[in-house]
């Protein structure tokens, strides 16, 4: 009797191993997939951030390039500029008169509002400063200086179209 307990013994003992093993494999083989799933989880959500933190650099340039437009508009008083030329009023910035410096460094609208000819220069009555030239044709000038000085490359090509290419000398 002793030896039929002793081998009920082993085999409750032996079943009790066998399940232990199976729960194991089971438990093992649970946890391996919630792991890979983990793994995928991590994957993709390292990608969704890499791609947000792309898509936020690219708004942070955009914004910088808008920035710097809105910037380009805004006129500051100490920058602004009233004119007179040949009877007709206008307004501009210092910015956009000194703007053809860089494509024509004789430019004498550039170097009569660069900083150099300040105390030379009589506004009038008005804070207008008198230039003895077409105004008609300053316009078209004027509007080639803001093109320019925003960045337009290509305003050259509608200057050169003047009839009166010498006053571009301005």
């Amino acid at each position: 009797m002793m030896e039929q307990a002793l081998q009920k013994y082993e085999r409750a003992n032996q079943e009790a191993i066998t399940d232990f093993r199976v729960a194991w494999k089971v438990e093992r083989e649970k946890l391996s997939r919630e792991r890979r799933d983990l793994e995928e989880d991590r994957t993709r959500y390292e990608l969704e951030a890499a791609e947000g933190r792309r898509a936020l650099e690219s708004d942070r340039v955009a914004f910088a390039a808008e920035k710097k437009g809105v910037e380009g508009m805004i006129v500051r008083p100490d920058d602004r500029v009233l004119l007179t030329v040949g009877g007709k009023h206008f307004e501009t910035t210092r910015r956009t008169m000194t703007a053809a410096l860089n494509m024509a460094p004789d430019s004498l609208l550039g170097a009569m509002f660069g900083g150099r000819y300040e105390g030379m220069l009589q506004p009038d009555g008005e804070g207008r400063i008198r230039i003895e030239r077409s105004g008609p044709l300053f316009e078209y000038i004027l509007d080639f200086l803001r093109a320019y000085s925003m960045g337009d490359e290509d305003a050259a090509f509608a200057i050169h179209a003047l009839p009166e290419i010498q006053i571009a000398k301005m």
